[in-house]
């Protein structure tokens, strides 16, 4: 009888010992994955800052050169603060239901500011028009973009919304109704400021979360499908059968990206930006002009330093540096991927999904508009495009990440 607990005491001993083995390794693996996101943003930064500087040598005046400079090098430190605090934080505290509701109603009310306060003379001076959309709210010297800040609660509204579906047991359309509601509130907001990239990326991220969610891929791909079709019915109207010369400035967008991509034709309006930026990708060729010595930002490209400015990258460093950038964010996405494989508690697993699904969405997107590949949609490139709003909002996701990495 003494032998039997001996040995089932020995048998316990062992199976908590292994338990303990077993969590010290992904403890240890979390730990690695976290050092890693750190090192991949470190680089990522240094190469912003040295790019940012290149494409403002153009300019004639020191003191306008070091102003954008100095901003970008401030946004940056910002959102390296607010990296540092939210990872030290509980990420499911974002879960709570008085903070989803507070997250809801300030992007509500965020949103409905830049719409509202556009239309009203006396406010124009803080929400202005660029470049036929609305958008931004100056404050101080500052812009803030609202559409762009929101992105982070959209995606925790989204996850907690998805949570409740895999608790509950919900079937494909039940989930789809369960965030169809939200999706719509924060697309019909962000249309009414005429931003179509900020718009189809909220989209972008929507599908991602719903793609891994518990949504039968039957239907997934019926919706997908139905959106193709309709998205080539529209190009299709717009090319061959409407009415170009009725066509406003959105329309004649579109106009110009699919005479670009069909006949290789690019006007001097609509299409001389992507005509720039393609005409910087092939002198960069495969290693490039070298540092500082591209000639595009010379006023050659508009919005070298913004929507851009990967352009300007690939002209000094080549084929060779857009794969290495293009590794960088791609090493990024696998890290949050594996956060969220990892994830036992389905917000957190959702959350990662949401920031993985945005961070290579908006990478995605600023290739291939600047690519030629998709119409001009006025989308920042992660961490390295001019912009304090999505640099800082980046950085949060980040730092979400970190938190989600830290729980056992």
């Amino acid at each position: 009888m003494s032998m039997i607990v001996e040995n089932e005491n020995l048998y316990n001993k062992r199976n908590q010992l292994n338990r303990q083995d077993k969590e010290e390794a992904i403890r240890r693996r979390k730990r690695i994955r976290n050092g890693g996101i750190v090192v991949i943003l470190i680089l990522l930064i240094i190469m912003s800052l040295l790019n940012m500087v290149s494409v403002k040598l153009e300019g004639v005046y020191l003191k306008g050169i070091l102003k954008t400079i100095r901003n970008h090098c401030t946004y940056i430190g910002a959102g390296i603060g607010v990296f540092m605090f939210i990872s030290t934080r509980d990420y499911k505290k974002l879960k709570r239901k008085k903070m989803i509701g507070f997250l809801l109603l300030i992007s509500i009310l965020s949103l409905l500011a830049v719409v509202i306060g556009a239309k009203i003379p006396a406010l124009k001076k803080y929400v202005p028009t660029i470049n036929g959309a609305i958008g931004w709210i100056r404050i101080a010297g500052f812009s803030i973009q609202p559409a762009e800040m929101m992105k982070l609660p959209f995606i925790i509204i989204l996850a907690k919304l998805l949570e409740k579906g895999e608790e509950e047991k919900y079937k494909s359309l039940g989930i789809i109704a369960n965030v169809a509601g939200i999706v719509l509130i924060y697309l019909v907001l962000v249309m009414l400021e005429k931003d179509l990239g900020t718009t189809i990326h909220y989209i972008a991220i929507a599908i991602t979360m719903l793609f891994m969610s518990r949504v039968s891929m039957k239907l997934i791909v019926g919706l997908s499908s139905l959106f193709i079709g309709v998205a080539g019915g529209f190009f299709y109207y717009v090319a061959f059968i409407g009415d170009k010369l009725t066509y406003g400035y959105r329309l004649r967008r579109v106009v110009s990206y699919l005479n670009g991509v069909l006949k290789n034709e690019y006007d001097l309006d609509i299409g001389y930006q992507v005509a720039q930026s393609l005409m910087a990708f092939g002198r960069g060729g495969i290693l490039g002009e070298g540092y500082a010595n591209g000639v595009q930002k010379y006023n050659y490209l508009p919005e070298a330093n913004t929507d851009f400015i990967l352009a300007t990258f690939g002209e000094e460093f080549g084929f060779v540096g857009m794969l290495l950038l293009l590794f960088l964010f791609v090493l990024l996405f696998n890290n949050i991927k594996r956060t969220a494989m990892e994830t036992t508690d389905y917000f957190g697993k959702y959350l990662a999904i949401g920031i993985g699904g945005y961070l290579i969405t908006q990478v995605l997107i600023n290739i291939y508009v600047a690519l030629g590949m998709l119409p001009v949609f006025g989308i920042p490139m992660p961490i390295f495009s001019a912009g304090g709003t999505s640099i800082v909002t980046i950085f949060a996701a980040m730092g979400i990440i970190l938190s989600i990495n830290k729980q056992r």
